[in-house]
């Protein structure tokens, strides 16, 4: 079985280099590495002509999804891996994929380390847990599962071929998401529960961060993105013939965003209605989802309750202790 790795970059010449020499670097011999270049104006194309050993697809700026889209045009790979330019792939993240692959398979996902941004090692890992059997009922309930980013995932090219090319405008950013929550859907997803790879944080880790992930630093942007998202998908599934609950249900990991934008995040955007429905939807959300035991809940429940109404300073210092991680965590 070939593999394709397809990395997407865009101004990142300080990590292209790491990521390009983990994909060369894989144990598994039949692997191709293809980078797409999405229109970066730093020194990225030159330092990629350099390299030997892979494919360079230059194109303009058009953003993830569009890259997404040119690469997997040009694979050959009936394995397929979308691989960040500031991520990396230990050496034998291919082989396990391969070694574990087999008939029906949608997607493999396994953890990535997280790292600063100078690759040091964080001591943890995304994501805490991930969901396989049950992602597809979570899928057409809420519109998440538990999954890594996008360097964590190996895709059958047969089942991207149903997906692809995706719409480019909406995916500008975060363009993941749709092979990631539209894989459950169209055959099996295996969980390797081992950290094969290396995820990049960019956000310096103070004490005073709420969110531990590359997301935007504006509270209501993130969920902005969270909402685009579950109506995007909604969209998809049900034009595929999907029965999906609409509107979507919010992951558990998802409420803690709701929770610290109602505090910290300031006046909420026009499509979050009022604060008081969003909390509904939110505490609903969190007892609807299957996955967690009653205690648990409450103890989430008992946090949000005390993000809300404690002073901002012991508020701030709670919601630090129990911050949103990114990729489908909870």
């Amino acid at each position: 079985m070939r593999v394709s790795i397809i990395i997407n970059n865009y101004n990142y010449e300080r990590y292209i280099g790491c990521a390009v020499e983990s994909a060369l670097s894989q144990t598994y011999a039949d692997t191709e590495t293809i980078v797409v270049d999405d229109g970066s104006s730093d020194g990225s194309v030159p330092l990629l002509q350099r390299i030997p050993g892979i494919r360079v697809i230059e194109k303009s700026n058009g953003g993830q999804g569009s890259a997404y889209n040119t690469g997997f045009r040009d694979a050959t790979g009936s394995i397929v891996l979308f691989l960040d330019a500031d991520d990396w792939l230990y050496p034998s993240a291919v082989e396990e994929v391969v070694e574990h692959w087999k008939p029906g398979t949608a997607k493999v996902q396994f953890r990535l380390q997280l790292s600063d941004d100078g690759g040091r090692d964080l001591g943890r890992y995304v994501p805490r847990s991930m969901h396989d059997s049950t992602a597809k009922a979570l899928v057409l309930k809420f519109g998440a599962y538990g999954s890594p980013p996008a360097s964590g995932n190996a895709y059958a090219a047969e089942f991207l071929r149903r997906i692809l090319p995706m719409q480019e405008p909406p995916w500008r950013r975060a363009a993941d998401t749709v092979p990631i929550l539209m894989a459950p859907l169209f055959g099996e997803v295996i969980s390797l529960p081992r950290v094969l790879g290396g995820y990049r944080l960019h956000r310096r880790l103070g004490s005073d961060e709420l969110l531990l992930n590359n997301a935007p630093a504006d509270l209501w942007e993130e969920f902005g993105r969270i909402v685009t998202s579950k109506q995007l998908m909604e969209a998809a599934a049900a034009g595929f013939g999907f029965r999906v609950r609409s509107p979507l249900l919010l992951a558990p990991w998802e409420c803690r965003i709701v929770t610290l934008c109602l505090r910290f995040g300031g006046p909420p955007p026009p499509e979050a209605q009022s604060r008081i429905r969003l909390l509904g939807r939110t505490l609903g959300s969190l007892w609807a989802w299957p996955d967690w035991t009653i205690a648990r809940k409450i103890l989430l429940t008992g946090w949000m309750m005390l993000v809300l109404a404690l002073p901002q300073r012991w508020s701030r210092r709670l919601a630090t202790l129990n911050r949103s991680q990114s990729g489908g965590t909870d």
